[in-house]
């Protein structure tokens, strides 16, 4: 019997056939898909599976067709079809992890899995993986930590071999006037991190710290420029290796690195170098990075429960406040009017959830679905626009098997026209996935005066939306487990009263809340803990 290497020789000699998928490539080539895969199929059809290579190659163009049209349920097919000819190439197994990535967040993990094991050096593939492991509840906290401090000890291995990290031991560190603390970020532009991460530059003293931005934006607008003028120093790195970008932060002499993005476009794997004497993470990856190299992750004492902190690699940075701030007076002239409950005009309750597909894994529908059973005269509104076809049937057909009818479900990807703030409009509650929760969207939930009910899980990326709510004393939406969960659910559904008094009252409830408010309080606190966190290094030299 013939290996895969062996029925992978035979090639197709036949010159009319040749000369016709040379015609289809023109055709793609020409944006012209559909004419493409017509032709493409056509050829499949006269080849028999002894022609391994040839067929494999055809879905494999077929694949790039539908993904050119943005057809990820098309892509996503013909895709896995070629792994039934071949096994062995990486770039298949990542783009099918990434068509599955809003699919089944359980399949992307392991197609990512396998693109390591076959092309170890993919830094995007490795980065994928462990945050689509953030969003499967399959892998508790002790597990997400040997897991990603595995994969990471192993790349480093392989991208360090001939590198040497950076010593700082030559320097003179002990006897600094001012500290130089270093920001590196992907995302110095109008993206959702800098409503986090705004608060906080702004309200940094100047006076007593020195500041650099360390750039690898890739585009830049008003919200750069806004940046660029806080009076910190500003790095373009983007054109640089993460190789180039470590020399840059050390030949800069910062004291302390603290990385914004986290997996995002792959700029952490410049800490391997260690640039920095003292280097962090914050909020750009909500949990441990598995990481060595980086000495402290931000958090609070309930963020990162105390008997919880030995399951992350890094070291809790503790602050004695709630670990972020928000800033949304860039919304201000956008926010729509609150309007009336739907539950008046539709006759039931509508839980809604907006955040995006790939958070709803199965332990979440079966949450839901247990909720839909235990609240009578109530629906669950999905909208995302992400949710292609295949994606709300398959989400139907979970649902169906714990034993929902679709007269329950309410399944909506149309683009939203005007800001999208209005969909939230459509939901008396909003519902919260698990174990990776909302932030930004829970936040514009809570302006639009929609109550987000909340499973509080053990792991840092599943009490993001718990910690809101308790910063703004809205203790009756967190739930410690299921029976609660329910329990608060059935309260709150029967309590029209109490759903019209949050819909008039939450946005100024956040808008007066510390989560807004204590900006400059907030950076003292940081800057306090990284005062605290170079002395706990200076007294290791």
């Amino acid at each position: 019997m013939m290996n895969e290497y062996e029925r992978l020789q035979k090639r197709l000699t036949s010159q009319p056939l040749l000369d016709i998928i040379a015609s289809a490539d023109n055709l793609y080539k020409e944006s012209r898909f559909d004419e493409a895969i017509s032709v493409y199929n056509n050829v499949l059809v006269q080849l028999d599976e002894s022609f391994a290579f040839d067929r494999c190659e055809l879905y494999r163009k077929i694949g790039n067709c539908y993904y050119a049209q943005q057809n990820k349920d098309g892509a996503r097919r013909a895709y896995e079809k070629t792994l039934d000819y071949c096994t062995t190439n990486g770039s298949i197994y990542a783009i099918l992890a990434y068509l599955y990535y809003y699919v089944d967040n359980d399949i992307a993990i392991d197609y990512y899995t396998k693109t390591v094991e076959i092309t170890p050096t993919d830094e995007v593939s490795l980065s994928s993986k462990c945050i689509t492991i953030l969003k499967s509840h399959k892998y508790s906290q002790k597990m997400i930590k040997e897991t990603f401090e595995k994969d990471m000890e192993k790349f480093k291995s392989i991208i360090m071999r001939n590198e040497t990290p950076y010593s700082h031991r030559d320097r003179d560190l002990k006897n600094k006037k001012k500290l130089h603390i270093g920001y590196l970020s992907s995302d110095f532009y109008s993206h959702a991190m800098m409503q986090f991460i705004l608060p906080l530059l702004e309200n940094h003293n100047l006076d007593k710290f020195d500041f650099t931005l360390y750039s690898t934006t890739k585009k830049t607008d008003h919200v750069t420029e806004k940046i660029k003028n806080l009076g910190m120093r500003w790095q373009d790195c983007r054109e640089l290796t993460n190789k180039q970008l470590a020399k840059v932060i050390y030949d800069d002499n910062v004291d302390i690195l603290i990385d914004l993005s986290g997996f995002t476009h792959c700029r952490c794997f410049s800490l391997f170098y260690k640039p920095a004497p003292v280097q962090m993470q914050y909020l750009g990856f909500v949990n441990t990075m598995g990481m060595k190299d980086i000495d402290y992750i931000f958090a609070d004492d309930y963020t990162i429960p105390k008997d919880m902190a030995k399951y992350y690699t890094e070291k809790p940075l503790y602050l004695n406040t709630y670990m972020q701030r928000f800033d949304f007076n860039k919304y201000d002239s956008k926010w729509p009017a609150i309007n009336e409950l739907p539950y008046k005009k539709n006759g039931y309750i509508t839980f809604g959830s907006f955040n995006c597909p790939s958070k709803i894994n199965d332990y979440t529908i079966e949450l839901w679905s247990k909720l839909l059973k235990n609240v009578e005269n109530s629906k669950l509104l999905v909208y995302r626009t992400q949710m292609t076809n295949d994606v709300i049937e398959r989400f139907k057909g979970k649902f169906a098997k714990c034993g929902i009818g679709m007269d329950r479900l309410i399944f909506n990807n149309m683009p939203f026209t005007g800001p999208h703030f209005y969909v939230y409009q459509m939901a008396d509650i909003a519902l919260d996935p698990t174990p990776f929760n909302g932030l930004t969207v829970t936040l514009e939930l809570i302006a639009m005066g929609i109550p987000v009910l909340t499973l509080a899980g053990k792991s840092m990326q599943s009490r993001g939306c718990a910690r809101i709510n308790k910063a703004l004393k809205l203790d009756d939406l967190v739930a410690e487990n299921e029976e609660q969960y329910i329990k608060k659910a059935q309260r709150l559904a029967k309590n029209i009263y109490k759903l019209e008094k949050y819909r008039n009252t939450l946005r100024d409830t956040l808008a007066k809340s510390i989560l807004v408010t204590d900006k400059k309080g907030f950076a003292k606190h940081v800057e306090d803990a990284y005062l605290k966190a170079w002395q706990t290094y200076c007294k290791t030299l």
